[in-house]
């Protein structure tokens, strides 16, 4: 309780210092005016058809893409919402460096990694703040809630702290600009998935925007036993004050009331390789309809508060966020009969509940300022940044009955979860000092000098077990060099991390992860329609706990030292008026070098991770039909393993997608989206664990219309 205190102390009194320093000010040079009102700042407005956008995400400041000393991609609302994406980590897709939906169509969580590393638990952002998670303690993201999304690759801990090595995606909320209207949208699937939506935005005299969003979806398909729900919320204003300050309060509430889908948790023969039965069906559902529970409540409210002391920028980001989860679930765990089937084998299952309520308090309290020394000009990044996370949680399980895996019954009665075997309180507090110098001289040359120092502290109130209590401190940093020439900027940079284990008692028993990554790459403005960058990159990672899913349960395991080394390639280009070029390519080597436990696994790849993917799209915008845009593009998935001995190989797969976008009236527009095409049978990946495999099906064809009117 007094460490709660003090935390919530210092988040108190990192926003009293705010209103203490208030004073006279002027607007932000960043910002954008539509008389009195005063729109977002760069970094955080619609991107439109910008391919080399301000992005806050790699500086933390007003920085353009090729700017910045480490890759980073944004993808911009106009681009994503024409395709109608369900989900975030199916607009990541797109992105160099992330292999997303690894689970295959999961209708409840995002997962993506970054660069060969889960990035889904510490690399989550929300408007610059982390969202951090552990187990089922997660917050949820959904698209309609989104301006852009931001990939920043490689590690952030200099401007972040404790956060994944392969990265952070940072979602950029549906902010007041000053427009005014209203927005329907309507869509709906194959899959039997439909969703409404309303969106408005407005002003209030000169001096207050507002925004707000309604959506609601109807849950169904890929397997579920009963249709679904799932609800979300927005509501955001912006304040202006008469010394040029702004102040914007963003609300958002998720529900979500559904069953879980099928081609998930499944074995690996008759998933990847057939069994003695042949194949499992498509969306096949180890579950049982009297056990299938998901739902969640969840409630973030976020603020933000600029306004300027002399000749300082001032920025104060503040949250509380909720999530409520209560989960019920029967889940496949391998055959009855052993890790390969015989002709007698069922499905195992596992009966798995779990209660997760998560809270997380932030605020990150930063000062930027440009000056002049001479010839040099400095652009310095001071702050200060303080979260506390908290998980109070149950999970209980009991064993299932089988299911046959050609003619499964569901109607046999599972029994009830027993006892708790996992029953505690865990809570991690971060505290952090950092700054940041942006050096611009000569022609065309700009260093980048970054540190920070981060204390946190861990805990684990077990009341089934014994509590533990740990402390860790680390600096980071990162050191860079760029050359501008002409439309091509050529960069190098060095940069370290860490990430505390995760809280559990048995992980907080090691010390944190830590380890560095160097980059090289070229960002080439080919136009101010077109953008192409390329990076290499050397990830080095010690004392690393290696997180999946072990059936329903998070579980991990020390692997020591992993190396992570690959070349990316992400272009977007305008060919000429009518055609549109957007590439990503990703190719690496994923390497454990160091397992104390397990020395045979030496050299080898970890599961899940496919070293090889990427995408390419045609866009037509014939001049013949106005309003009219036309995509075809491809998606590749290499191949990855099922178990770090690397003796389950998971194969590639190539799928195709098509769309059209039309404004067929003044106001209207429709699109169609057809992914995966061909209806590929394909495994997102496996993981393997305890003597059993689980593996995840690929979504297969969805068509999907939508119409939407502005007004």
């Amino acid at each position: 309780m007094k460490s709660a205190r003090t935390i919530a102390r210092l988040l108190a009194g990192t926003t009293a210092l705010t209103c203490a320093v208030m004073g006279p000010a002027s607007a932000q040079e960043e910002a954008v005016f539509l008389g009195s009102v005063t729109l977002e700042v760069a970094g955080a407005e619609a991107v439109g058809d910008s391919t080399n956008p301000f992005t806050l995400s790699g500086m933390k400041t007003a920085t353009e893409i090729t700017d910045v000393p480490q890759s980073v991609s944004v993808v911009g609302r106009d681009t994503f919402q024409k395709e109608r994406p369900r989900k975030l980590d199916q607009i990541l897709g797109t992105v160099a460096g992330v292999q997303s939906q690894l689970y295959g169509y999961d209708s409840d969580t995002n997962w993506f990694y970054i660069r060969g590393f889960n990035s889904f638990d510490t690399g989550t952002f929300l408007d610059g703040l982390s969202l951090f998670s552990y187990g089922f303690g997660t917050f949820y993201i959904d698209p309609f809630l989104l301006e852009r999304v931001e990939v920043l690759k490689g590690p952030a801990s200099m401007l972040y702290g404790a956060s994944s090595p392969g990265g952070v995606v940072n979602s950029v909320s549906r902010l007041p600009d000053g427009s005014t209207g209203t927005t329907l949208s309507f869509s709906f699937d194959s899959e039997g998935r439909a969703t409404g939506s309303v969106e408005g935005s407005g002003t209030n005299g000169d001096d207050l925007a507002w925004r707000y969003g309604l959506q609601a979806s109807r849950q169904d398909g890929h397997g579920m036993f009963e249709e679904g729900f799932e609800g979300v919320a927005y509501g955001a204003v912006t304040k202006t004050f008469q010394d040029g300050s702004r102040l914007t309060l963003h609300l958002s509430y998720t529900d979500m009331d559904t069953d879980h889908v099928g081609g998930s948790f499944l074995p690996y023969y008759g998933t990847v390789e057939p069994g003695p039965f042949g194949w499992l069906d498509t969306y096949y559902n180890g579950g049982n309809p009297d056990a299938d529970e998901y739902r969640r409540k969840q409630l973030i409210a976020t603020g933000i508060y600029r306004s300027n002391i002399g000749a300082w920028e001032m920025t104060d980001t503040f949250r509380a966020g909720f999530s409520d989860l209560q989960e019920l679930y029967l889940y496949p765990n391998g055959f009855t009969t052993g890790q390969v089937p015989d002709a007698t084998a069922d499905v195992n299952r596992f009966v798995f509940g779990h209660d997760s309520y998560a809270t997380i308090l932030q605020n990150d309290l930063r000062f930027a300022r440009e000056f002049d020394n001479g010839s040099i000009r400095h652009k310095v990044l001071l702050g200060i940044d303080a979260r506390q996370y908290r998980l109070d949680q149950e999970q209980a399980f009991a064993f299932g009955t089988p299911l046959d895996p050609v003619n499964p019954d569901y109607s046999v009665t599972q029994p009830a979860v027993g006892a708790p075997y996992i029953d505690n309180i865990s809570t991690q507090r971060q505290l952090g000092l950092y700054a940041q110098d942006q050096i611009e001289w000569g022609d065309g040359w700009i260093a980048t000098v970054n540190g920070r120092f981060d204390v946190v502290w861990s805990d684990v109130e077990d009341h089934l077990g014994t509590d533990l209590k740990r402390r860790d401190d680390a600096f980071t940093g990162r050191i860079a060099l760029a050359r501008k020439t002409g439309d091509v900027t050529a960069y190098a940079t060095l940069g370290t991390y860490f990430n505390p284990q995760t809280l559990s008692a048995s992980s907080l028993l090691a010390d944190p992860e830590t380890g560095h990554q160097a980059e090289i790459g070229l960002k080439w403005q080919v136009n101010e329609s077109s953008l192409v960058t390329i990076s290499a990159f050397d990830i080095t990672r010690r004392d690393v706990s290696q997180s999946y899913v072990n059936g329903g349960v998070f579980d991990s395991a020390t692997l020591g030292k992993l190396t992570s080394k690959g070349i990316e390639i992400e272009a977007n280009v305008a060919l000429n008026d009518e055609w549109r070029l957007r590439a990503a390519a990703t190719s690496m080597s994923v390497e454990i070098e160091e397992f104390a436990s397990d020395p045979g696994v030496v050299g080898k790849t970890p599961q899940s991770v496919a070293e090889r993917f990427g995408n390419l799209q045609l866009v037509w915008t014939p001049a013949a039909v106005e309003g009219l845009e036309l995509r075809a593009g491809t998606r590749y998935l290499g191949s990855s393993w099922a178990d770090n001995a690397n003796t389950l190989k998971v194969g590639d797969a190539w799928l195709y997608d098509i769309g059209a976008s039309w404004n067929f009236a003044e106001n209207w527009s429709a699109d169609l989206n057809v992914t995966n095409l061909t209806d590929e049978r394909y495994t997102s990946s496996c993981q393997t664990s305890w003597g059993t495999s689980s593996c995840w099906q690929g979504e297969g064809r969805v068509i999907t219309l939508g119409l939407t009117s502005r007004f």
